[in-house]
């Protein structure tokens, strides 16, 4: 294949989705958007030219967020079809043989759908990528449906698209600044000027969402939380060498199963719980512990927060001292962890892996003061993912589901124990995270 250049459209303003700023730039799983939409192209095409089309007033901001990268920054248009025409004037000085654009709204490209495009650009000049409509389509006129299309023949368009750069710069050409604006997409310039012309589809993914709303934030942490599990399951080869972890509930469960894992790949661990004096609701305490094992080993790389209370029950039948002592340790404790361990991580580039519940998603009658405390991790986990970014610190947390612990047997002790996972299943997988440089990641398991 000749050479291709990508494109990445990065020049909206995102007012839809009612964030402060615009939505190539919103973090999700530890990065922005436009870093995972440029992610997923350069690890496909490692050595092709990426063009990044952005606002005029974001190019030193996007610049420096890739510096050390080949992506080369381009100043966009008032509309998308401005700014890809941008990006094709750009390449005349050393014009290609196609180019391939795609929306940086879009972070969850894979690459059977780019080597897809990129193949059938050997036998057609205009390619989209599509998937069809499970939804039905009403034609409306004056708030009336005039007719309702059958679906066999409807599909949601997507991107990438891809064109043979000489004919997609003509199409722009003969429409003319004032009229390509009146398009959506690059598809419907290159078939106003080429109706006879085939386009080929290729087949998109339902995964391939475009964040537009609010609601698509929330649908991209659970599709980066799938993934994650996916990855989790073929990554391989534990080596902790010269790696020193912290665990805060390392005496039992998960906590005891990670500190095995960690030894036998080689790590130096240290196991904390009330068992042995360190408390995570007492800051002096936690404060402690890492003071001590900076002092004991030179460096820490990892923390990890295992320790978790549960006590099932109606709120309103819990006494106040009770509802206080599981705030402490579930949520309390997870701060005063985060906090304590801020400078030692920093000075080793390390990892804070906190644990949540699936309970965080939804929460339980019974345990609402634990299921409430688990969503703040999960947030704090978010929260300090970006904070604390500038200083390298990856952090990021485990959600397990029901698991065969001490203290889950405490709370549902009519249980089949073959229905839940083991306490090392979850350890592998956080073991897994914590060989990574993953941050942000809300890992279920």
């Amino acid at each position: 294949m000749s050479e291709v250049v990508y494109v990445l459209l990065a020049g909206g303003s995102g007012t839809r989705l009612g964030a402060p700023v615009p939505k190539q730039f919103v973090r999700v799983a530890g990065k922005t958007v436009l870093e995972h939409s440029f992610a997923c192209i350069a690890s496909f095409a490692p050595d092709a030219r990426i063009l990044i089309v952005v606002p005029a007033d974001a190019q030193d901001l996007v610049r420096q967020m890739f510096a050390g990268t080949h992506a080369e920054v381009v100043v966009g248009g008032t509309s998308r079809q401005a700014s890809a025409w941008a990006a094709l004037q750009h390449l005349k000085t050393d014009v290609p043989d196609y180019v391939v654009l795609h929306d940086a709204a879009r972070p969850f490209l894979d690459q059977q759908i780019l080597h897809d495009v990129v193949e059938a650009l050997r036998y057609c000049d205009a390619v989209d990528v599509a998937i069809k409509t499970a939804d039905t389509i009403i034609v409306e006129r004056d708030g009336l449906i005039q007719s309702i299309p059958k679906r066999d023949h409807l599909y949601r368009g997507q991107t990438p698209q891809a064109f043979r750069y000489t004919a997609l710069v003509q199409c722009y050409e003969e429409l003319g600044a004032d009229r390509i604006g009146s398009y959506t997409d690059d598809c419907g310039i290159y078939l106003a000027c080429n109706p006879l012309s085939p386009i080929k589809i290729v087949q998109g993914s339902s995964e391939n969402i475009k964040i537009t709303d609010a609601v698509d934030l929330v649908l991209a942490d659970e599709l980066f939380r799938i993934r994650q599990q996916r990855l989790s399951s073929h990554m391989t080869g534990l080596d902790f060498r010269d790696q020193h972890v912290l665990v805060f509930g390392g005496h039992s469960g998960i906590g005891r199963a990670i500190v095995q894992i960690v030894e036998e790949a080689g790590g130096v661990t240290r196991s904390l719980s009330r068992s042995n004096g360190c408390d995570i609701a007492q800051m002096t305490q936690v404060s402690a512990a890492v003071d001590a094992a900076c002092a004991d080993w030179g460096r820490v790389t990892h923390v990890v927060n295992t320790a978790g209370l549960l006590v099932k029950g109606a709120l309103a039948a819990q006494p106040s001292d009770q509802v206080a002592q599981q705030i402490a340790v579930n949520l309390l404790g997870a701060f005063n962890v985060a906090q304590a361990s801020y400078q030692a991580l920093q000075k080793s580039q390390g990892m804070l892996l906190q644990f949540s519940s699936s309970s965080f998603t939804r929460g339980r009658a019974e345990y609402a003061v634990y299921s409430a405390c688990k969503a703040g991790v999960v947030n704090m986990t978010q929260a300090l993912a970006d904070e604390w970014m500038a200083d390298r610190i990856r952090v990021n947390c485990i959600v397990p589901g029901r698991t065969d612990t001490a203290m889950r047997r405490n709370n549902f002790a009519d249980e089949d124990p073959r229905s839940l996972l083991s306490p090392y299943e979850v350890a592998l997988v956080a073991t897994k995270l914590m060989s990574t440089a993953e941050t942000g990641v809300i890992a279920r398991v």
